[in-house]
């Protein structure tokens, strides 16, 4: 059931990104799948019948399957050991209206500021390798000698203490999100015969 949806759920990403990780197609939808079924049976106890069993097992399933892609997209990814934690990548500004991308900019100089700024060392190093340089959570607790738990609250910390400092700015985390998020289309409209646009709510 799990290895038929996650194939499913494969097939509709590239198989040409799948084989870039050097990893073939049917071996990476039956490790997923084995691993899906050993965590539906130690959650059994958390299914609480608010959707179907088969919904919820899927669910499970997805989650599971996404993970490992990014797991092994890391291991595919040469990052140099010593830029780890500490190297803010640089954000490909592209956006064609010159007013968006001046804003962009500054918006990014004042996040890597604060990131400098805010957090502690530690703090800095999670988040940076987590967010920023998109290292596996497991993967960091490895590399930072530590465990999932304590990552975990390392890092709410420092998004918390990052969005004070934000906020500290005049600038909320969602209208920071905001600044990079694609522009959302206008749709056209009529109203009494006549075209209008509105942007997409």
């Amino acid at each position: 059931m799990l290895r038929r949806a996650i194939s499913s759920f494969l097939s509709r990403k590239s198989k040409a990104d799948i084989a870039r990780l050097n990893d073939d197609y049917e071996d990476l939808a039956e490790d997923c799948a084995q691993e899906s079924t050993l965590l539906v049976q130690a959650k059994l106890d958390q299914f609480r019948g608010d959707s179907q069993f088969t919904t919820w097992a899927y669910s499970i399933a997805i989650r599971v399957t996404l993970n490992e892609l990014r797991r092994r997209r890391w291991r595919a990814t040469a990052i140099d050991a010593a830029r780890l934690g500490d190297a803010m990548p640089h954000w490909p500004i592209d956006n064609p209206e010159p007013e968006r991308s001046l804003e962009q900019q500054q918006a990014w100089a004042i996040l890597c500021e604060l990131l400098e700024t805010a957090l502690t060392p530690l703090q800095r190093k999670a988040l940076i390798a987590h967010a920023f340089q998109e290292m596996p959570l497991d993967f960091v607790a490895e590399w930072m000698g530590t465990n999932r738990n304590s990552l975990y609250k390392l890092i709410h910390d420092a998004r918390k203490r990052l969005q004070a400092a934000l906020l500290s700015r005049g600038v909320t985390h969602r209208e920071l999100i905001a600044i990079f998020d694609p522009p959302r289309p206008e749709r056209p409209y009529f109203e009494d015969g006549k075209k209008s646009s509105f942007h997409g709510v």
